[in-house]
């Protein structure tokens, strides 16, 4: 099931009087309180939350000078504003598109061979699939009450301060923030395309 809105099938008829009835026919949208979701930004009822996207560093091979310079990169980051928060999640790649395209050239292939090697590649591809839970995906999420030129500003600070530190931005689109969501709350690392509505 989708996190992101359940479509009523009755959307034609009266909305009833009860209370209980009412809370019933909420959608999953509105009790997570995901008014819209766009490239970098997801809206709340009261702001909306600009997502940035950096690539995390190997801090298994730097030394204490290197990973105490990274600190202090990052503390500069933060000190620019006071409402910056940091969300690291559960790192999902997709490869549905990948398992597809596999399986299409398995079932057009005629030699024994190749479909032998294809299906090895498959399931080289479904333990990856399996594994890529431990790797981890970080956002630097700046939360504003309207997008004007001020926080438009602030945003295109901290992402000029982030590069400027040596931080890699990724983009950061509608589908990133939709599968980060699926991951967050759901758990779910299939890889899958979301839809924006369950029914």
């Amino acid at each position: 099931m989708s996190i992101f809105k359940i479509q009523k099938k009755d959307g034609n008829k009266k909305v009833q009087s009860s209370k209980t009835k009412q809370q019933a026919s909420r959608t999953v949208q509105e009790l997570l309180d995901i008014r819209g979701i766009e490239n970098n930004i997801i809206t709340n009822t009261n702001r909306c939350k600009y997502y940035i996207r950096i690539a995390p560093k190997n801090i298994n091979i730097l030394t204490n000078e290197f990973l105490l310079n990274e600190i202090l990169n990052l503390k500069a980051v933060l000190n620019l504003s006071d409402s910056i928060e940091i969300l690291v999640v559960d790192k999902v790649e997709r490869l549905e598109d990948n398992k597809n395209y596999i399986i299409d050239l398995i079932n057009n292939s005629t030699d024994e061979v190749t479909r032998m090697l294809l299906e090895r590649d498959l399931q080289g591809l479904k333990q990856l699939e399996s594994e890529k839970g431990s790797s981890r995906e970080f956002y630097i999420i700046v939360p504003f009450k309207t997008e004007d030129s001020q926080s438009k500003q602030a945003v295109s600070n901290i992402q000029q301060v982030l590069e400027e530190r040596g931080f890699t931005v990724l983009s950061c689109d509608k589908k990133v923030l939709k599968n980060m969501l699926q991951v967050y709350l759901e758990r779910n690392f299939s890889g899958e395309i979301i839809k924006d509505f369950d029914i």
